[in-house]
Parts: structure tokens; C-alpha cells; sequence
């Protein structure tokens, strides 16, 4: 389960830098805070393993 979460946050920052070269604003935005729910899902989700 380690190596999942490993790769799902390898997944969020690959998301995040192709995210960076958008045009729009508001998208990178909404991008921006879609992963940063998905971060703190994994955090808890960590917690929870151990």
C-alpha cells in the first residue's frame, strides 16, 4: 500500500507542474485546489495505515 500512496502523490506533483503551464488562471487555481484536497486525503489515508 506504501508504494500506492508513493506513486498517487508522484501522480499529484505531476499533475501540479503540467497544471503550472496553463493559461488560464482559473483553472491552475481550481487544479490547485482539487490536489491540495487530494494531498490532505492521502494524509489521512497514511494515518490510518499506521
Amino acid at each position: 500500500m506504501k508504494i500506492t500512496l508513493a506513486n498517487a502523490e508522484a501522480a499529484l506533483d505531476e499533475v501540479q507542474r503540467d497544471a503550472d503551464k496553463l493559461h488560464s488562471r482559473e483553472l491552475r487555481k481550481a487544479i490547485a485546489e482539487y490536489i491540495a484536497m487530494q494531498r490532505e486525503a492521502l494524509k489521512a489515508l497514511r494515518k490510518k495505515l499506521h
